[in-house]
């Protein structure tokens, strides 16, 4: 029996575009790209992406090494996106804007595949209006999900929350209405796990970016890696701890 040990480096880029600028006021360094090599990817997933900033320098990093695929087509040209290692066959496969998502078939050279899922769900100003929005949009992914025949299935991302409490501590607020307990039931429901990751993933009290895998993957050594810690204001730097982890799966 074959075995495919990828390793897998998931990231929010800060890229986004405040009133009265434009994609190109901002730039990606290459220093971005440095510190998501140092953990030896096999795939770099990439949520708050934007087209048109500065980037030539963090392209240049990966582009040697990486293949980019990406969807970033809202209207402001923001989504997200990965970069597969060569020698990997790669495929987009579907994409949404509402909530950013991308689904990415890669195989090895034995064949093996594996179904890399991207989400990240869009956020506004945190009442219930935007809740419910954010409920809409982890449904738009789950019935995406649910249409599903593969295995193999890794998803990843940014999917905003909120502070986890116990069930009863949301009564009265916007998060009744979405919340990390929604999120890892419905994923129960498709015989999706959750996967285990201590401490936080922004501003040092929110573990907002999650890690999820059907039976078929194992995650092993998941976890955050804080690279920039907490404090980071600069578009384009980090403000998320990344997601690392090796995955393991049989052909």
């Amino acid at each position: 029996m074959s075995m495919w040990n990828p390793t897998l480096v998931a990231t929010s880029l800060n890229l986004r575009i405040e009133r009265g600028h434009e994609a190109s006021d901002y730039r990606l360094s290459g220093e971005v790209a440095r510190s998501q090599l140092q953990f030896g990817p096999d795939f770099i997933c990439n949520y708050e992406d934007m087209e048109g900033c500065a980037s030539d320098e963090y392209d240049g990093m990966l582009a040697a090494g990486f293949v980019r695929i990406a969807a970033t087509d809202d209207r402001q040209g923001r989504g997200v996106s990965c970069w597969v290692k060569r020698g990997y066959s790669a495929k987009k496969i579907y994409s949404m804007t509402s909530p950013h998502f991308m689904h990415v078939r890669i195989a090895n050279d034995e064949g093996i595949e594996i179904n890399l899922l991207i989400l990240r769900i869009l956020v506004s100003d945190s009442g219930i209006a935007d809740y419910k929005d954010r409920f809409a949009q982890w449904s738009n992914a789950m019935k995406y999900v649910d249409s599903l025949t593969d295995t193999n299935i890794v998803l990843v991302g940014d999917w905003n929350h909120g502070v986890i409490g116990d069930i009863k501590s949301y009564s009265g607020k916007s998060r009744q209405y979405f919340n990390f307990q929604m999120i890892e039931q419905s994923l129960l429901d498709r015989n999706i796990r959750m996967v285990p990751m201590t401490g936080y993933s922004f501003k040092g009290f929110m573990a907002i970016d999650h890690l999820a895998v059907t039976s078929t993957v194992s995650a092993e050594n998941a976890r955050y890696e804080d690279v920039y810690g907490t404090n980071v204001s600069e578009i384009g730097t980090p403000d998320h701890s990344f997601i690392v982890s090796e995955l393991r799966m049989c052909g």
